[in-house]
């Protein structure tokens, strides 16, 4: 794209839509090569210098898009992602200066800064023979002095692999998209489970078609390739955890024996990339699967990486790959900070798919770097010397909340080989079925570790025949002495067909509950009724409706509000408030008498104030409705004056009362007195 360089002054006016909008140049972004990327930090996070990701809430046409170039000096202006993203770069303009600009308009529906984020390895070259993330014996871990964990470990303390492998080894069927560096898709521990393409495709990322031929295994975001070959190491090593073959007596074994791994490379050599980068790798992703189905079913996708700040077009497209069934693992983060005070991306994002990982040790202890947050951190999973592939056929242990992601990753594929599960339920039955550790309590939302043993064999496990109790409402309010209605309602599972007998208990004195039906077979409802008596307790009471069936019981509670009987009454009201005449003349106020309790007696309605000369008199009276009207007739002899007027009714030992003005001026014959 080429773009005329419009000649400016500091603080020019300069006109988008209709918008005037000053452009100071506080900080000129000198042009450079696009592979030096000069990075700036916007609120203490590290971004794209000279660039911004904006979202309009309409697309721009040919005139203003070419408008908007000239105006901000653009060198680059292109899609990411298919959310309406676009990628903005200046050659002229520091990154505040284009955000201030562009969040004046009102099409712009968000503007931000391309954020810098990193894998978050910690690597480490000392080697051992035993995975113990997978099954710790206890072994001691053989990587010399630079092992951040404890040499020896603690039986027990991993996820439970071997159990989990007795239910299934994996599926090439569920494809896991690695966010990250690539993929040595050559290491002889990853081939055979690397995802290869069945065809020639061709994908839409951010508005440049790029083909990929059949048997390539991802997408390089860096390069826009079908390429997603691993220059870094770090990607290739949560590979191995998700996917290194097993049995073939080679290497290490991954989570799964049988895997399919697509790599969606973004992270360049360095560890490095880009929001937007981020963005087109995982729609990448979103796109092949919608092109090949079930020949590329990603149903997770893992994420060792983080850092920037809180980017709305990145959530927007995790979304999505919410929308399109994608399980989004996270790394919590290395920093050993609390993401619930300070919060990590985008393993903070509050997006319904997302779980974030924070990483053990070998005693199942929380690793001194992890990031942690009691709710903004889902589990733990081991993290600490991690021994995985590398590239060109070699193995080394990594440490860092970056390997404990693929073992969760790694645990969501497995128990999709065995249980047809959507999104939330994946998530859900990882997070459900943890071992709960005190090291971990209150430091993740789970309070525990991953166990995939566990979680495999909760789904796949054959139903167990039972059922379940609900009841509406959840609060009903009675009057001493009167009843109310619950309805009990009975939801089989696994093949329940048993009777189910109700009883309740909590219920107050002189309460009594009647059901009908008495019970309820397989499944329906039955009404509960309770009744009161006139010497039942006022107060709120918690009731347990109970459903048995055999040795089987469930419950559910409702609330029953019992209120002592009301106390027959009225009030006193009058309109106008005041009222100024003059004197020898009469007016009106209307009195209202509003009942409660049940009142419904008669009012002896009486006024007092009156100056002298002055009469007040009521029809009806007594009243016996709900008004009556009170007229005041003065004398000419009537003082002037104002007076408060009080309204008196009266019914047996009730006496109520409202207040009036009465204003009384002079007459006035052509000239008042």
């Amino acid at each position: 794209m080429t773009s005329r360089r419009v000649r400016r002054s500091p603080g020019a006016i300069v006109v988008f839509g209709g918008l005037a909008a000053a452009l100071a140049l506080t900080r000129p972004v000198a042009t450079q090569d696009r592979g030096s990327r000069a990075t700036v930090r916007i609120n203490g996070a590290e971004a794209v210098a000279g660039e911004v990701l904006v979202k309009f809430r309409a697309t721009l046409d040919d005139a203003d898009r070419q408008q908007l170039d000239n105006q901000i000096d653009a060198d680059q202006h292109q899609q990411v992602g298919s959310v309406g993203v676009r990628r903005i770069h200046s050659r002229s303009y520091d990154t505040q200066t284009l955000l201030g600009f562009l969040r004046t308009d009102a099409r712009v529906a968000y503007a931000e800064p391309n954020y810098i984020v990193h894998a978050l390895a910690v690597p480490d070259d000392p080697r051992f023979l035993s995975l113990w993330g997978l099954n710790n014996t206890g072994q001691n871990i053989g990587c010399g002095a630079s092992c951040f964990g404890s040499p020896a470990g603690t039986i027990g303390a991993d996820i439970k692999a071997t159990g989990a492998w007795d239910v299934s080894t994996g599926s090439r069927s569920t494809v896991v998209g690695v966010v990250d560096t690539g993929i040595d898709y050559n290491h002889p521990d990853l081939a055979a489970n690397v995802w290869s393409a069945p065809a020639a495709f061709t994908v839409n990322i951010g508005g440049l078609l790029i083909t990929c031929a059949a048997g390539t295994h991802g997408f390089n975001a860096i390069n826009n390739t079908c390429n997603p070959l691993d220059d870094n190491n770090h990607g290739s090593h949560t590979s191995g955890t998700i996917g290194a073959t097993g049995n073939n007596a080679v290497g290490v074994v991954g989570v799964n024996w049988l895997a399919s791994i697509m790599g969606a490379k973004f992270l360049d050599a360095s560890g490095s990339g880009s929001t937007a980068g981020a963005i087109n790798a995982i729609e990448f992703a979103i796109q092949a699967k919608a092109i090949f189905g079930a020949n590329a079913n990603v149903r997770v996708l893992s994420n060792s990486w983080g850092g920037g700040g809180f980017s709305r077009a990145l959530l927007d497209e995790i979304n999505k790959a919410n929308a399109n069934g994608m399980l989004f693992v996270a790394a919590a983060g290395n920093n050993g900070a609390n993401n619930d005070i300070t919060p990590f991306y985008p393993a903070t994002y509050n997006a319904p798919n997302v779980v974030a990982v924070a990483a053990t040790d070998n005693n199942d202890m929380l690793a001194s770097f992890s990031n942690f947050g009691a709710t903004t951190v889902d589990l733990g999973a081991p993290g600490v010397d991690v021994l995985s592939t590398t590239r060109n056929n070699t193995y080394s242990y990594f440490s860092g909340t970056s390997m404990a992601t693929p073992h969760v990753a790694g645990a969501a594929a497995l128990v999709l080989s065995a249980c047809s599960l959507d999104t939330a339920g994946v998530k859900a039955n990882l997070l459900n079925n943890v071992d709960t550790l005190g090291s971990l309590t209150g430091r993740v939302l789970t309070n525990g570790r991953l166990n995939v043993n566990k979680a495999i064999r909760a789904c796949s496990a054959p139903a167990t025949p039972d059922f379940s109790v609900s009841a509406t409402p959840a609060s009903q309010t009675v009057v001493q002495g009167a009843s109310t209605t619950y309805t009990a309602t009975v939801t089989p599972s696994g093949g329940f067909s048993g009777a189910v007998i109700f009883s309740a208990s909590g219920l107050p004195i002189g309460a009594i509950p009647s059901f009908n039906p008495a019970s309820v077979t397989t499944s329906g409802s039955s009404t509960m009724t309770v009744t009161t008596t006139a010497t039942t307790p006022a107060g709120n009471y918690q009731i347990t409706i109970t459903g048995t069936s055999g040795t089987l019981t469930h419950s559910a509670t409702v609330t029953l509000v019992v209120n002592a009987p009301a106390t027959a009454d009225f009030t006193l009201s009058a309109s106008p408030a005041s009222h100024t005449i003059r004197r020898g003349t009469s007016t009106t106020y209307t009195v209202t008498i509003t009942r409660s309790g049940g009142f419904a007696g008669s009012v002896d309605l009486s006024v007092s104030g009156l100056p002298a000369g002055a009469v007040g008199s009521f029809a009806p009276n007594p009243a016996t409705g709900t008004s009556s009207t009170l007229t005041v007739t003065t004398a000419r002899s009537t003082a002037v004056g104002t007076y408060p007027v009080t309204i008196t009714g009266t019914a047996g030992a009730l006496t109520r009362t409202t207040s009036v003005t009465l204003v009384i001026r002079a007459r006035c014959n052509g000239q008042c007195q």
